[in-house]
């Protein structure tokens, strides 16, 4: 007979079912681990396109948690940026797309947390302090993606209690970015310098045309991926499930990209506008 600690419960509205997965809960070092982990598929394509043989070294690793390239920010600039917090601990961002539901990527719960476990903080710059905490009622995870190559990188969190305050909701893209433009994206995490900044970070990235980014990631990057990137320039670990923006509009969510960030390999985004995103977004939120 199994305990409750030793069942996951995740309700998943949007397939109308109850799944239950076994197993211990994890520890906040396992879970960073799991969702700054390459996924396999992933990782032979990093080996041919970067020659990186050392897949103990993740992109959303610990040891590399930055947005490479950006500067100090205020969540008063960036008022739908919230840190989704696993046993009081950051370890992704997300989106304000409601005044109770947040967009992040799918990669951050696809280890089927219970929700207790799960936390968000909104309206604070600090990822460990001030704002408000919200518990959270309940999640999905877009029916079509995949651990093992990140296919439809998102997810919705249900909160329990209505965002207020500072934090803001943004508005979601009906259409892609466009190549040659700039996308603003924002998160937490270690800076080039290996310190571990509690402060809110930015960086401005060009948009890059998919059939290039396709070239670079040697046929990875399908419709529902965009992309944006340059050397020197990059979202990294601990950005995962954050937002892409685009005058005040959201466009993308970070999910994956080269292990050594900022390398001049683009950094790939959930595509917002993708028909299947969207009507995830909408099926599950009604945003």
């Amino acid at each position: 007979m199994l305990t409750l600690n030793r069942i996951f419960f995740v309700t998943l509205l949007s397939q109308g079912v109850l799944n239950i997965v076994t197993g211990n809960r994890l520890t906040v070092e396992e879970v960073l681990a799991r969702v700054n982990r390459i996924p396999a598929k992933l990782q032979n394509v990093l080996a041919q396109v970067t020659n990186e043989v050392d897949f103990k070294l993740p992109r959303r690793g610990d040891n590399s948690t930055r947005i490479v390239g950006g500067t100090a920010t205020t969540i008063e600039d960036y008022p739908h940026q919230i840190a989704l917090l696993y046993g009081g601990r950051q370890i992704c961002g997300g989106s304000i797309i409601s005044h109770t539901w947040v967009a992040t990527a799918a990669h951050c719960v696809d280890y089927y947390p219970q929700n207790e476990d799960l936390t968000i903080r909104a309206g604070s710059s600090s990822r460990s302090s001030g704002g408000s905490i919200h518990a959270v009622y309940y999640y999905h995870i877009h029916e079509n993606y995949s651990p093992d190559d990140y296919p439809y990188d998102v997810a919705t969190i249900r909160v329990r209690t209505p965002f207020s305050g500072v934090a803001r909701v943004i508005p979601l893209t009906t259409a892609e970015w466009i190549a040659g433009t700039e996308a603003t994206v924002t998160g937490w995490g270690v800076n080039a310098a290996g310190q571990t900044p509690d402060n809110l970070f930015r960086v401005s990235l060009p948009v890059v045309d998919r059939i290039t980014c396709n070239q670079q990631w040697m046929g990875e990057i399908t419709d529902d991926m965009i992309c944006a990137g340059a050397v020197g320039i990059d979202a990294c670990s601990g950005d995962s499930g954050g937002p892409a923006v685009q005058n005040g509009v959201l466009y993308g969510i970070v999910s994956w990209g080269a292990t050594a960030c900022g390398n001049g390999m683009f950094g790939v985004y959930t595509n917002i506008a993708h028909p299947s995103i969207r009507d995830f977004i909408w099926r599950t939120s009604m945003v």
